[in-house]
Order: structure tokens, then C-alpha cells, then sequence
């Protein structure tokens, strides 16, 4: 077997390995981010969910 061929085919596993380990970490950056925005999109429904009820009170104070 011609050596050339070995090492470029290492060379090409190398880079293989580095873009599988870069996909890895973007997925578990995206991970965390999709956690923030949920925890965010709590946050805000339960605010909304409190002003509704505050407009509610004031809606049946009047009526």
C-alpha cells in the first residue's frame, strides 16, 4: 500500500474527527441556549398571565 495514501487518508480522518467534535460542542452550545429561551419564555408567560389577571380585577371592579 502506497504510504501517501495512508496519510492523507489520516489527514482526512483528523479533520473528520475535529468537525464532529466542533458539531458536538455547537450542539451543546445550542443546548444551552434553547434553555435560556425557554426559561425566558416562562418568565414572560407568567408575567403576562399575572397582568391578565390584574386587568381582570380591574374589569370587574367596573362592571
Amino acid at each position: 500500500m502506497d504510504l501517501d495514501v495512508v496519510f492523507r487518508l489520516e489527514e482526512k480522518l483528523d479533520n473528520l474527527l475535529k468537525q464532529h467534535q466542533d458539531l458536538l460542542d455547537e450542539c451543546r452550545q445550542l443546548r444551552g441556549e434553547k434553555e435560556a429561551f425557554l426559561k425566558e419564555r416562562d418568565r414572560v408567560r407568567a408575567e403576562l398571565d399575572r397582568m391578565l389577571g390584574k386587568l381582570d380585577r380591574v374589569d370587574r371592579e367596573i362592571s
